[in-house]
C-alpha cells in the first residue's frame, strides 16, 4: 500500500515539474511577445535592424538621433553614430542601420567620418595622441605608414590613401 502511494505522489510530482518547465516555453522567448518579441533576434545574437529603431527611436520619427543613440545600454550605436549616419544627415535610418549590421560586405571607410569623429582639437588632422585617445586601433598600428609626409599628423589625403590601397593588413569584422 505504502509503495502505491510513494508511486503516485512521484508519478503526479514529476508531471508537475515537467508541465511547469515546459510552460515556460523556449529559451528566449519564442512567441510574439515577451522577451525578445520573436522577431529577428536569436538568443545571444544581434537584434535586427527595425528591433533596435523600435527600442531607441523615442520620439517615434522613424530615425534614431544622436540624443537617442546616447540611450543605447550597451553604447555600440552611440560611439559609432558617425560610421552609421553614411548619408551624414545627423540621423540614422532603418537603411544605414541595416548597412552597419550586415557584416557580409564590407564596410567603405570614410576618412572625413574618421577625422571628423577623432579629431579633437579641430584642426582637421590626427595625431597620435588623438588616435590613441580614440582606440582607433588599425591608425594607432600603422600610423608612420600612413603619415608619408612624416609630419606627425595624419591628413584627409593620407587616410584617403590608406583606406584605398589594398596592401595593407586585413581588417577584421567589427563585434
Amino acid at each position: 500500500m505504502k509503495n502505491n502511494q510513494l508511486k503516485t505522489v512521484l508519478t503526479v510530482f514529476s508531471m508537475l515539474l515537467c508541465f511547469s518547465v515546459f510552460a515556460q516555453g523556449p529559451p528566449g522567448g519564442g512567441g510574439q511577445g515577451g522577451r525578445g518579441g520573436g522577431r529577428g533576434q536569436q538568443r545571444g545574437g544581434t537584434p535586427d535592424a527595425s528591433e533596435i529603431l523600435l527600442k531607441l527611436d523615442i520620439n517615434k520619427d522613424q530615425v534614431i538621433d544622436k540624443d537617442e543613440a546616447a540611450s543605447d545600454e550597451r553604447g555600440k550605436i552611440s560611439e559609432d553614430f558617425d560610421v552609421i549616419d553614411t548619408n551624414e544627415d545627423g540621423v540614422i535610418d532603418l537603411d544605414e542601420l541595416k548597412v552597419s549590421l550586415d557584416d557580409s560586405k564590407p564596410r567603405k571607410i570614410s576618412a572625413k567620418k574618421i577625422i571628423k569623429a577623432v579629431d579633437d582639437n579641430g584642426d582637421g588632422t590626427l595625431n597620435e595622441l588623438e588616435v590613441a585617445a580614440k582606440k582607433k586601433i588599425e591608425l594607432s598600428d600603422n600610423f608612420i605608414k600612413i603619415d608619408t609626409n612624416s609630419d606627425g599628423e595624419l591628413d584627409l589625403e593620407e587616410l584617403k590613401a590608406f583606406f584605398e590601397t589594398d596592401d595593407k593588413p586585413k581588417r577584421r569584422k567589427r563585434d
